[in-house]
């Protein structure tokens, strides 16, 4: 739900997504506006796990 109600922004975007690192950068903010190209496939493959799920 989190996927489709919060991290999915009404212009498409996938937001909420944590920039490429090792760790999380202290002070580092990661919200609405954080996106990046591996944000999208992640969510792809969560979908695609969904509907495998809901298949069974």
């Amino acid at each position: 739900k989190y996927l489709s109600t919060v991290a999915l922004q009404p212009d498409g975007k996938v937001g909420y997504v944590q920039p490429i690192g090792e760790k999380a950068i202290l002070g580092q903010v990661v919200d609405a506006n954080s996106t990046s190209n591996f944000g999208v496939g992640a969510f792809l493959l969560a979908a695609c796990e969904r509907v495998r799920y809901l298949d069974k």
